[in-house]
């Protein structure tokens, strides 16, 4: 039981630390497109990897 609440509390610790996930981060970037050409040119940007490092 205990091993268990260890194990669940550095997992929220962990996920605290790492900072948002990438699929939000991504989302959050698509959603500030001003017109549907830049909403283009960001997914394109997505997909040629701009946040593949986070």
């Amino acid at each position: 039981m205990a091993r268990n609440r260890f194990a669940r509390t550095i997992g929220r610790i962990a996920s605290a630390i790492s900072g948002p996930a990438r699929e939000k981060i991504e989302n959050d970037y698509l959603n500030k497109a001003t017109s549907i050409y830049d909403l283009e040119r960001r997914m394109q940007e997505i997909d040629r990897g701009k946040f593949r490092n986070f």
